[in-house]
């Protein structure tokens, strides 16, 4: 099992990858946490700037639901992404 989410945050590419022994969040390709093994919610914590130069938090919560991966991804404040809504164009 291994679901990955990846989504653009300005000029920068966040992306969260779920395995049965492990979650990471990337920035631009480099690695910002790790949790190892298996968990039924775990948190991931790391940092992008935006496009005025500000350093800006990022937090991920990841649960396993009723045997569903749920994927919720914040910046700041902001919820960006989440598996529970469907994104309009």
């Amino acid at each position: 099992m291994r679901h990955v989410w990846k989504l653009k945050y300005g000029s920068h590419t966040i992306q969260v990858e779920k395995t049965l022994s492990s979650e990471k969040l990337f920035v631009d390709g480099v690695l910002q946490d790790e949790q190892l093994g298996f968990h039924w919610s775990s948190r991931l914590f790391g940092k992008v700037q935006n496009d005025e130069g500000e350093t800006e938090d990022i937090k991920v919560s990841i649960g396993l639901f009723l045997f569903k991966v749920q994927c919720r991804i914040f910046v700041g404040e902001r919820l960006v992404h989440s598996t529970d809504i469907q994104w309009e164009g």
